[in-house]
């Protein structure tokens, strides 16, 4: 039980850390490897909120998240709008310099050092007597839940979630008919780079806070996405869920330090079976 309920905690955060990169690749169609280091802003600024400011925490995480959304969206205005017309290689380039550029900042403003959230040791929900999982897990798991629940609204029940479905099957086309793309990008780029900064902090808090979080988590993220079926959002949901307990679950058998392997084997395994991921692609 122990495995199963890390397991769909990891995939819980795997979900809300794979949804923006999704999102970003279906509209910009480039693999913005600089979504790892996102997740490292989010979860720093956290920690600037909570420990240097001294603000509860649920305030510093709100804050986080509103900052590495806008900062995400300045990055793209910044780095990636003004080459888009200069092809997707120029761009995947691009977002790889803007991770290392991050990456150096960071560490050059925080340094080296591990940290923690320094929050206290989460209580155990019980069930028949038994620990079955802590306030903390379900916590993760429902904010995942809330995420979902609140994409697939704004998706299917907002002109601007329209139009987003709109412009991830054609942007030419959707532009013809009006749809403001412009402005669309700007809020998939605030959604992605919200959602990649609140995974960092979730990442954070069941772990430690260091700065090889965003590169350790880029290649897991992109396997969701390849798994999912590129660009596909319901795709990726549900690939997250499955590597996130495929990992976890086979340590029971196989030394936690091989944990991230078992996301490539399921990459090749599905690329060999079903080389267009669990769905076809597509924003629904």
């Amino acid at each position: 039980m122990d495995y199963l309920i890390f397991g769909i905690v990891t995939g819980s955060i795997l979900i809300i850390a794979s949804i923006g990169f999704s999102m970003v690749w279906k509209t910009e169609n480039f693999l913005n490897i600089a979504h790892g280091q996102i997740l490292l802003i989010g979860a720093y600024s956290a920690y600037f909120f909570k420990v240097i400011m001294n603000l509860p925490f649920i305030v510093a995480v709100v804050a986080s998240v509103i900052s590495t959304a806008i900062l995400g969206l300045v990055f793209a205005k910044i780095f990636y709008f003004p080459v888009r017309k200069n092809g997707i290689l120029v761009l995947l380039f691009t977002s790889v310099g803007l991770s290392w550029v991050i990456y150096g900042v960071i560490q050059g403003i925080v340094g080296p050092e591990i940290r923690t959230f320094g929050l206290e040791t989460s209580n155990m929900i019980e069930l028949f007597g038994t620990q079955i999982i802590s306030f903390l897990e379900l916590s993760i798991i429902i904010t995942s839940l809330v995420c979902i629940v609140s994409l697939h609204i704004i998706l299917t029940k907002t002109k601007n979630g329209k139009g987003f479905r709109a412009m991830a099957e054609n942007r030419d086309l959707a532009q013809l008919r009006g749809i403001n793309s412009k402005k669309l990008s700007d809020y998939v780029w605030l959604i992605s780079s919200g959602l990649a900064g609140l995974a960092g902090i979730l990442l954070a808090m069941t772990g430690t806070l260091n700065m090889e979080l965003g590169w350790h988590q880029i290649l897991v993220i992109m396997s969701v996405v390849i798994v999912g079926g590129m660009g596909n959002l319901y795709g990726t949901m549900l690939a997250a869920l499955i590597i996130g307990l495929s990992m976890d679950l086979s340590t029971i058998f196989i030394p936690t330090s091989y944990r991230t392997a078992i996301a490539f084997i399921i990459v090749i395994v599905v690329l060999l079976i079903r080389p267009q991921g669990l769905s076809r692609g597509g924003a629904s």
